[in-house]
Order: structure tokens, then C-alpha cells, then sequence
């Protein structure tokens, strides 16, 4: 998507030249002049960095900028760049005075583009200076116009690399995810994507299985179930606030997906649930529900505040109790309040459990729809998985800071379903032999993994770690315990919270995977 301003009159100002090192980051500060970067020899990533209370921090997606592409850098905005090469990478920046236009509206981003004819332009800006003849500046002056005009030309990129497209599209998917209420043109949003329409809905589709305005509809369905679940909001209020102005024809779009009207979802998702076990809330939450109150791991066993507990539960006058396993005493107490069920949650899949509520709150066919959803995605997924990496074993490897520069490494196995339903068995990824007998293993140290022997890992980053986090531990991976030739595999996937066995985690853990295979970082 073009990020430049439509202007009149463009003043050439002065050229810089930058070396980033190998694996290096540098912050390129914020200009009062828009600039037009030029990246050498080797390729950069880039990305705007905001202003916030404790610094600078990221803001929209992460450019790869190939070797001889040009990109654009809004006036006011410093940006970040990363060389993912061990070559330095040369960077030339032209900044330039804009007047008398109109900006365009909306949050800045970084755009690239391709410009054959730069690489001889380049020494023109460079030899350009206060003290130059006015036929010099005449001759930048035209350069800069030219590339301005191939800035802005709303023309598709046959060329655009897939991971390209990818980003496009990952960025109109958190847009609808973060917008869903606002009225959202999918046409333009296809045609700002300078990939063409028909390959950007092709690539949407294959990505996320839906077409935007589907994705969309499902964005919003999703969201309306919290609020019908309220007492307090009407079928009217849940329709508008989700972007349906007209609640009739939300409810019939609401009864088509979900099998049943507003009204009957309402009726049956406004109950007062007690849940014993924090697991279930991330079931519980995919049909739309808020347990009144909910207790986390071992508060049975707080003997001294037990009675304390038992008070708090019968306030919330509950319709059920949703429990793991409790002493039997403890069930009677609980049983004097409301009616108790009991789930057994690690001795089956979460899938089950999801159903077993579904049954219990007699909102089966939302399960199913939400499942099915979920299906259509491993399925997306597990094909490119295939493709990618067919019959080779990777280690599944959690990672949790302990402390600050202390991390726990929790190697799981085989033997627990916690991740190995969706990844061994669901994706077809190959288990490695050294844990195929193993449950879960925890170690301090990356070393002690690695001593297990497997070559390739699956990082689920289970922290909000920071990107020189991820790049080390890429780095340190790839070369072993001996500093080989950097031939081990690792994929990083931030999860930045620690995984439970639940269906809104899954679904976080799909999302993520589905994000990284199409971002063409397994290609790098």
C-alpha cells in the first residue's frame, strides 16, 4: 500500500549515506523532511518506530526491502532497520521538502518499490550539495519528480514475492480483527494492496480460507456472542455495535452461521457459571461466555480459606459449577450451592470438552460452527506444512522467563497432548526419536537442549520477548554447541503467555503458525 502524499512542488534537500552492519540495528531518527531510502547491495528490514511513554516502540507491519528497492519514510517518523544479512548493507536516504498538497489521512506506512534506473541516479544525489552548480540540482530535482511519480502510481506488482503479499494480507487481517465495527471497503482494500485484486483475494483465501468480506462477517459474529451473552445489551445494541445497523438482517445472518436466532443464543449464554479450573475459561469463551467467578490452580488446597471460597462462589448464585477433580467432601460443599460437573480436563482433548459445554449450555451448533472454523484452518495449514517441511522432526521447545536474563526451557514429548495433538498428529510434523518415549523435560539452559541431539525446533515463546531475544536465540540455535556452519532450523512462535490446554490458546497457536508459514521467514 502507498504510504507518500499527493504534492505539488517537491524541493530537493540533501543526501546521507549509512552503513548497517551484519545483523546490526540502527535507528534512522526522526526528519522534518519525507525521505526516500535506497537500499544497497544487501537487504533490509524496516519499521516505523511511535513515540509512547517509555520510548519508542514499533508500529505496523516489518518491511523486507530487497537489495536496489526504494522505499518511502514519512516526514516526522524515525524508522527502524535490521540487517538479516552477515553483509553490510549500504543505504543512501534523499530527503526532500514537500508543498503545497494534501496529505494523505491515516496511520503512516512503509512502501517499497522498484526503480531499474536508481542505481545510476544514486552518485547524482550523492555529488549534490549547497555549493554545486544549479544544473546539478536541476538534474536531482528531475530524478526526485520521477520517483516520486513511480511512488505513487496505483499500478499492481506482478513481481511482488509471496511473502510480500503475505504481509498485505496479514496487515488487512488484524485490520478487520481491530475494525470490524467500521464500515470496511474490501474492494479498496484490494486495490490499495498494489498486488492486483484478483491475487490479493486469491492469496486472502488461501491464507486464512475465507474471503475478506467473509472474514469479516466472521470477525464480527464472533464478537457479537459477548455481547448478547450481557443481559444488559439488546439484539438491536449487539447488532450496531458490531457494525450492522440493520438488526433484522443481523439476525438473519447471526441464525445462518450459528444455527440459532440472537434471541434463542441469548437465552442460553446469559447463565452464571462458577469455574473451578482457569483451563476452562478459553473454552468457554469461544461461545461467547464470562464465568461470574473463576479460581486459579491448587485453591483447593488452601484448606485455612476454604469456607472463604465457598461464600464467594454462592454470591455469584450460580446456575453451574464447572470443576476438574476435587475431593469428595469438597464436591458435597459445592453440590450445596449448585449443581457440580466435573471434567477429567487432561484425560481428553480440549476439542471434547469444548463439545461437553457446548452440550451442557445447549449451544452445540456454536461449538461446531467455531470447530469447524478451526478445521478449515489446521487443513490450510497442514498443507503448507507438507510442502514446506515434509518428514522432518522438530522439537517442541516452550520457553518462560523465570527472571530477568532467566528463562525455563520445557522440551515436550511425545507423550502429552497439551501440543502434540495439534503439531505431531494434526500438522504431520515428524516427532524426533529423543522424545518420542519423553512426557516433558524442563532445563535451564538452551546448551541442554540442544545436547538432546535434534537439529530442528519449534520455539513457542510462551513471554513477550523482545526482538534481540528472538534474533539471539536464532542465532545461538543455529550454530550449536560447537558454532557449526549454521545448518540447525529454528521457528519462533509468541504466544507472550504461557500456553493453556484450552481452545482460545489453540486458536492463538494455529493463528501464529498460519502467520509464520506465509511470512517467508522459513525461506531466509
Amino acid at each position: 500500500m502507498q504510504a507518500v502524499s499527493i504534492h505539488s512542488q517537491l524541493h530537493y534537500m540533501e543526501s546521507s549515506e549509512w552503513i548497517i552492519g551484519g545483523g546490526e540495528e540502527q535507528t534512522l531518527e526522526a526528519s522534518p523532511y519525507e525521505r526516500f531510502g535506497i537500499c544497497m547491495k544487501s537487504g533490509l528490514h524496516a519499521s516505523i518506530l511511535k513515540s509512547c511513554q517509555q520510548g519508542k516502540r514499533r508500529g505496523g507491519r516489518i518491511l523486507h526491502i530487497a537489495a536496489g528497492e526504494v522505499f518511502f519514510i514519512p516526514a516526522g517518523y524515525a524508522v527502524a532497520v535490521y540487517s538479516g544479512s552477515a553483509l553490510n548493507a549500504e543505504l543512501v536516504l534523499i530527503s526532500f521538502q514537500s508543498s503545497g498538497g494534501q496529505c494523505e489521512e491515516g496511520e503512516p506506512v512503509l512502501s517499497s518499490f522498484r526503480m531499474p534506473q536508481m542505481k545510476n541516479w544514486i552518485s547524482e544525489f550523492v555529488a549534490c550539495h549547497p555549493g554545486s552548480p544549479a544544473t546539478d540540482y536541476y538534474l536531482v530535482q528531475s530524478r526526485l519528480y520521477a520517483i516520486a511519480a513511480a511512488c505513487t502510481k496505483p499500478k499492481p506488482r506482478a513481481g511482488m514475492e509471496e511473502a510480500e503479499i503475505a504481509g498485505l494480507v496479514e496487515e488487512t487481517r488484524q485490520d478487520i480483527l481491530d475494525n470490524y465495527e467500521s464500515a470496511l471497503g474490501m474492494e479498496e482494500l484490494a486495490k490499495s494492496s498494489g498486488a492486483g485484486s484478483s491475487r490479493f483475494y486469491k492469496a486472502f483465501r488461501k491464507i486464512t480460507g475465507l474471503s475478506p468480506l467473509k472474514y469479516l462477517i466472521n470477525a464480527r459474529l464472533n464478537a457479537s456472542l459477548g455481547l448478547l451473552a450481557d443481559p444488559g445489551v439488546s439484539v438491536a445494541e449487539a447488532a450496531h455495535s458490531v457494525g450492522y445497523h440493520d438488526e433484522y438482517y443481523f439476525s438473519r445472518l447471526f441464525k445462518k452461521h450459528m444455527g440459532l436466532a440472537p434471541t434463542e443464543f441469548a437465552s442460553r449464554a446469559q447463565v452464571s457459571l462458577a469455574v473451578l479450573c482457569s483451563v476452562f475459561v478459553g473454552d468457554l469463551a469461544v461461545l461467547g461466555i464470562t464465568p461470574r467467578v473463576v479460581f486459579g490452580r491448587d485453591w483447593d488446597l488452601d484448606l485455612d480459606n476454604r469456607k472463604r471460597y465457598l461464600e464467594e462462589i454462592s454470591r455469584t448464585r450460580p446456575d453451574y459449577i464447572l470443576t476438574g477433580p476435587l475431593p469428595e467432601d469438597l464436591i458435597q460443599d459445592l453440590n450445596a450451592i449448585a449443581p457440580v460437573v466435573v471434567y477429567d480436563w487432561y484425560e481428553y482433548s480440549w476439542q471434547q470438552r469444548l463439545l461437553e459445554f457446548a452440550r451442557l449450555l445447549d449451544l452445540e451448533s456454536v461449538a461446531d460452527r467455531w470447530l469447524t472454523d478451526f478445521r478449515r484452518k489446521t487443513d490450510n495449514a497442514r498443507q503448507q506444512v507438507e510442502q514446506l517441511w515434509p518428514d522432518i522432526p522438530y522439537l517442541i521447545v516452550g520457553i518462560r522467563e523465570m527472571g530477568p536474563g532467566e528463562y525455563n526451557y520445557r522440551i515436550y514429548g511425545r507423550q502429552i497432548r497439551k501440543f502434540t495433538d495439534l503439531i505431531y498428529d494434526e500438522f504431520h510434523i515428524k516427532v524426533p526419536g529423543e522424545v518420542n518415549d519423553l512426557i516433558h523435560m524442563d532445563v535451564s539452559e538452551l546448551q541442554k537442549v540442544m545436547a538432546l541431539g535434534s537439529e530442528n525446533a519449534l520455539f513457542l515463546i510462551e513471554f513477550p520477548a523482545g526482538e534481540t531475544f528472538c534474533r539471539q536465540l536464532q542465532q545461538q540455535w543455529k550454530h550449536g554447541l560447537e558454532g557449526g556452519e549454521g545448518k540447525r532450523r529454528s521457528i519462533l512462535i509468541h504466544l507472550d503467555e504461557p500456553f493453556l490446554y484450552n481452545s482460545i490458546m489453540h486458536e492463538r497457536l494455529i493463528d501464529q503458525i498460519v502467520k509464520y508459514l506465509y511470512s517467508g521467514k522459513q525461506n531466509r
